[in-house]
């Protein structure tokens, strides 16, 4: 973690020009200084660290921001002010510590061995009690109010069985070229195991052997979001000794921000005299997304001239994809050459969605209005189905496209390609 004076330093570098208020999804839709990433460059500079009142304020207005990367994206000064952000709630973590709700989650449910599974196998079960099926579509809503959750909210459910209960280890190709490790991620482990599910058959199928190790964790992601360092640090070594059992050629993690996690922000949990630091690195040159690893390992043009396919399907771009790992040629290419699918690009397909991790549970109705752009552009779009290669902005789409209406499906690319290309 840096010194405070470090992170004051970086976001003096902010000039005030004003760029990112044109550029910000927050900002857009409150059209208040202070949450613009000028306005928290200036709070974070003025950062006074005993004034209780200042500093309760302070995580306040912090705390609204998606951490998107658009402001750095569109800074002339090159000031990410994301970073910055991240930082500055790490501070405020070490002298105030998390919320009671956070650090229950975070130290007592992410980086557990037992508890997560356990808790959410009863959640599986006993799920139909709160929740009740929304007609005509695939998830849920609340059948009487619950605290932190708001009625209106889509609810996709827990699959009865988590991924990893029953596929872990080895899955070998008959004529392997590669061996990967599998990172499943926690939405695709309790609430969509078909992903998970379709990342293996896809690389198997395409000569790639793949190993999911069963003591594999959460990414950490949330927790390191919300400036809380200890617990993704120990989740990381845990991931990253999880993964070193086997000798593998890559790592491939198929949600965006999982990816961006493992490969970006692990190595910063770590620092430089720390002797777990190289492990970190190592382990962080192997990890890839999906949809970069895919392109290398499928078969050439699969026998279609692009635009020829009877469903349309359009693309949302993940903040972590598009703006950490600068992805975004890859996802598109895939899904124009892949049989029977027509794409067509969306107004504004890199536009945060809104979701940004707990940002979407503390500050729902923003986001909400932050995601009806989103979806307002889906719609525009024509598409049957709208793709992406995020967990959480798979979610966030689902809530849009319920609460607007709209008869359309939100699927995973991984997914997409998967059923596209069974023999």
């Amino acid at each position: 973690m840096k010194e405070m004076t470090e992170v004051q330093e970086e976001a003096r570098r902010c000039v005030k020009c004003g760029n990112c208020l044109a550029q910000c999804p927050v900002y857009a839709e409150t059209l208040e200084e202070p949450l613009a990433a000028r306005g928290k460059m200036a709070l974070v500079e003025s950062l006074k660290e005993d004034d209780p009142e200042y500093t309760k304020r302070y995580y306040k207005i912090l705390s609204q921001c998606l951490l998107c990367g658009t402001c750095a994206e569109n800074c002339p000064n090159g000031v990410c002010g994301d970073e910055i952000i991240r930082e500055a709630r790490a501070l405020l973590v070490e002298k105030k510590g998390l919320t009671l709700p956070k650090k229950a989650i975070f130290k007592y449910f992410l980086d557990t061995d037992r508890l997560m599974p356990l808790v959410l196998k009863a959640g599986a079960s006993l799920q139909h009690l709160f929740l009740e099926k929304i007609p005509e579509e695939s998830g849920l809503r609340l059948r009487f109010p619950m605290p932190f959750v708001d009625s209106k909210r889509f609810i996709p459910g827990l699959a009865p069985d988590a991924f990893l209960t029953y596929r872990s280890g080895w899955a070998r190709a008959e004529k392997e070229t590669m061996r990967v490790g599998l990172f499943v991620g926690c939405v695709s482990n309790y609430m969509f195991p078909r992903i998970a599910q379709a990342a293996l058959d896809l690389f198997v199928r395409n000569g790639v052997s793949v190993y999911i190790p069963k003591e594999q964790k959460c990414c950490g992601l949330p927790a390191f979001g919300s400036g809380d360092d200890e617990t993704p640090r120990s989740i990381a070594r845990k991931n990253i000794e999880a993964f070193a059992e086997e000798n593998l050629d890559q790592i491939i993690a198929h949600c965006a921000s999982c990816a961006a996690m493992l490969k970006l922000d692990y190595p910063l949990l770590f620092g430089k005299d720390d002797p777990f630091r190289q492990k970190a690195l190592a382990f962080a040159e192997k990890v890839s997304d999906a949809t970069l690893f895919l392109p290398r390992v499928l078969p050439g043009p699969r026998n279609q001239e692009p635009g020829t396919g009877p469903l349309r399907v359009t693309y949302h771009d993940p903040c972590h994809l598009r703006r950490k790992l600068g992805i975004f040629k890859e996802p598109r290419d895939l899904l124009k050459c892949t049989p029977g699918l027509e794409f067509v690009e969306m107004k504004d397909a890199n536009r945060c969605c809104g979701q940004g991790g707990s940002f979407n549970v503390a500050n729902y109705d923003l986001s909400l209005k932050i995601l009806d752009r989103k979806t307002k552009a889906i719609e525009e779009s024509k598409a049957d189905i709208v793709t992406t290669t995020c967990s959480g902005c798979m979610l966030q789409l689902m809530d849009g496209i319920h609460q607007a209406g709209l008869k359309k499906e939100v699927r995973h690319l991984v997914e997409m390609i998967d059923q596209a290309t069974v023999l």
